[in-house]
């Protein structure tokens, strides 16, 4: 097979393929009908064999027309008849109409058009996308338009007439070309990406998004909803402390995420009253006046989720986020307007101290005061642990030390019921100190409830965030003392050897340091982010230009270095534009031979020109002396003769050129 037949048949393939890449994507990152992508898959392979054989298919091309006509009258028909739904409707009728295209004989036109549909589907799958896996199908897709727009160059060089990839560039010129406009699409890119806003398009296709996603907690907790939880080694969230210098203390933050205040049946549910929506200014939610003590920033990124809920650390009272509305009832439970949501990020602002009620001594309510009937043994038990304690901080205290001295953490042989536990095997897990201690606070006129989230996390010394994990879910307790809600949690401290504290390694912490840098600066890129960028940019600026201090000096170092690397290549290149050789200019065939001469020795100086360097070669080798001659004839009327030579003559004198090259390199 010759050059040019390889190099025909290398874009005829990278076409299709870059056809082939947007089903692909739309099988990985959508919830597209696998009827519909096998269907489109079919008309690739048919249509792929038939252009092969250069079959006609006239009545396909007859009936093409009609059947996207129907596709048309189905989808429209579905959208305004039977409420179907609009992404659902346009993606049947794209695929339908590409399966078409791929079916029928494709010109030039019907090849643009397919890969325009391939582009739509690109984007579409990058719009719901939410994985580091698609920067590699995403650079799989770009390279195969490269490939796509030169097979396409070609195609219509020949359905015009003039000769396929005569003036091509050599593969190193190509490749070089390739690198430049990747450097210069990447820095446009990273430019546009920092400073235009984005604007969440990725909300319309939630009806594609995979509801494979964490489930949460329920509206009512058992005695072993927790830990069956716990079993479960996903991660839920990733915690950033911007403003926070070290390693935070893990055993002390809480993740608060449902709080159950009423108590029936051996469980806890939630109290069930009304949300209302949560004070928003921008992308500001105002949850409650900012109380005394030190304001902790976290950046929380939550993964994917089946429920509506927020989680928080503290005592909140400002968040940050593009969500959408948020509620919030009077327990401090905090919602979403929707069911369930892809990877959200959001900057939460609280202190640690929780403020005190505006009246001291108002009723909390009854629900926290409620006490199942038929346990006055528990109340029992509670008056004889707190006695002789004057105070709810006595009374409290006691509380949490009678878990201390006989009660040991189990998940091999826990008690089966409350009461059990309390009375008999004192063996348990976080449900069972839980409620235990709600019970037993209540039982002494103690306002508590139970709250659930999760504890702690593996801290990622690569990234310097937190790692939550299904596995860090717990239950603990907050009881109104003193007029605050305080966090009381008797539930023994596990060891470093328990299965859920296994931690992920150095490799592992670096992987999910990639994912997490994507997640943050891709899906989740806000415009509080870009102006935090762009903020501390110009600061960086303004303080280089006025120091001039070591520090100064060493914080203007790297631009000065970049300003001058980026000189020296305008330099260089400018040179190499300057004195470019002849043969960069020259046909493929043609450069093929100029090389060859030169390799042989042919051209001592650059001045001399093709016609010398060949009558020195036949000198030295006269068995070239006729296939020279016909060549020169027609190089000469190519390159300086009033109008270039017509297909047929140029192909001669490129298989003369390669002729000499050959026999020259014999």
């Amino acid at each position: 097979m010759t050059s040019r037949a390889t190099r025909r048949h290398f874009s005829w393939w990278i076409l299709r393929i870059h056809w082939l890449l947007g089903v692909i994507l739309l099988a990985v990152y959508t919830q597209t009908s696998v009827a519909s992508l096998l269907f489109v898959t079919a008309a690739w392979a048919g249509g792929a064999l038939m252009d092969a054989q250069e079959k006609p298919r006239k009545l396909l091309s007859r009936m093409g027309a009609f059947i996207v006509g129907i596709l048309l009258a189905i989808s429209v028909a579905d959208l305004l008849l039977f409420g179907g739904d609009l992404m659902s409707c346009a993606s049947f009728l794209l695929i339908g109409i590409q399966s078409v295209r791929m079916l029928l004989p494709k010109g030039i036109r019907e090849s643009w058009q397919l890969c325009a549909l391939s582009f739509l589907e690109f984007l579409v799958a990058a719009s719901v996308a939410d994985e580091m896996s698609f920067a590699l199908f995403a650079f799989m897709f770009l390279a195969a338009s490269i490939g796509a727009m030169w097979s396409l160059h070609n195609q219509e060089a020949e359905e015009l007439g003039r000769p396929p990839g005569g003036y091509a560039p050599s593969l190193k010129t190509a490749t070089w070309a390739f690198l430049l406009l990747s450097a210069c699409g990447f820095l446009m890119t990273a430019v546009l990406f920092a400073t235009v806003p984005r604007l969440e398009f990725r909300r319309a296709f939630l009806r594609f998004y995979s509801r494979n996603a964490i489930s949460g907690f329920s509206d009512k907790i058992t005695l072993r909803e927790i830990t069956d939880i716990k079993s479960d080694r996903r991660i839920v969230a990733r915690v950033e402390f911007p403003f926070l210098e070290g390693e935070p203390a893990t055993e002390t933050l809480y993740l608060r995420g449902a709080v159950y205040s009423r108590y029936s049946d051996g469980g806890w549910q939630l109290s069930g009253a009304a949300a209302s929506p949560v004070i928003r200014v921008g992308f500001n939610y105002l949850l409650r006046e900012a109380s005394q003590g030190e304001a902790i920033v976290a950046d929380i990124t939550l993964e994917s989720a089946g429920h509506p809920r927020l989680f928080t650390y503290g005592e909140p009272f400002l968040i940050e986020t593009s969500a959408g509305p948020l509620y919030s009832d009077r327990e401090g439970n905090l919602f979403l307007l929707q069911e369930g949501h892809p990877a959200l990020r959001y900057r939460l602002t609280f202190t640690k101290e929780p403020p005190p009620r505006r009246r001291r001594g108002a009723n909390p309510g009854r629900r926290y005061l409620e006490f199942p009937s038929g346990n006055e043994d528990i109340r029992l038990l509670a008056l004889d642990t707190v006695e002789g304690a004057n105070t709810d901080e006595e009374r409290a205290a006691l509380l949490l030390g009678f878990f201390q001295k006989e009660f040991r953490y189990s998940l091999a042989n826990p008690a089966p019921t409350l009461r059990s536990f309390l009375f008999k095997e004192k063996s348990g897990y976080c449900e069972h100190y839980a409620a235990g201690l709600a019970l037993l606070l209540r039982a002494v006129d103690i306002p508590s409830r139970v709250v659930v989230g999760y504890i702690g996390g593996e801290w990622n010394i690569i990234g310097r965030y937190l790692i939550v994990r299904q596995s860090d879910a717990h239950a603990w307790v907050e009881a109104l003392i003193g007029g605050r809600w305080v966090t009381l949690d008797a539930t023994p401290a596990q060891t470093d050897e328990s299965f859920f504290s296994r931690k992920m390694g150095f490799l592992g912490s670096y992987a999910d340091w990639l994912r997490h840098r994507w997640n943050k600066y891709v899906m989740n890129y806000s415009l509080r982010m870009q102006a935090d960028a762009v903020r501390s940019g110009m600061s960086g600026i303004r303080q280089a230009s006025r120091t001039w201090s070591f520090d100064g000096l060493r914080q203007t170092l790297p631009i000065a270095a970049a300003a001058v690397l980026l000189w020296l290549l305008w330099k260089a290149w400018r040179t190499r534009v300057k004195n470019i050789r002849e043969y960069d200019r020259l046909p493929a065939s043609y450069d093929r031979l100029l090389r060859r001469l030169e390799k042989s020795g042919y051209r001592p100086s650059r001045g001399i020109p093709m016609g010398e360097m060949v009558d020195a070669a036949v000198r030295t080798r006269p068995d070239l002396t006729k296939e020279a001659k016909a060549f020169l004839s027609l190089y000469h009327q190519d390159r300086f003769g009033p109008k270039p030579l017509s297909p047929d003559l140029r192909a001669k004198a490129a298989l003369l050129a390669d002729l000499l090259k050959k026999r020259l390199s014999s």
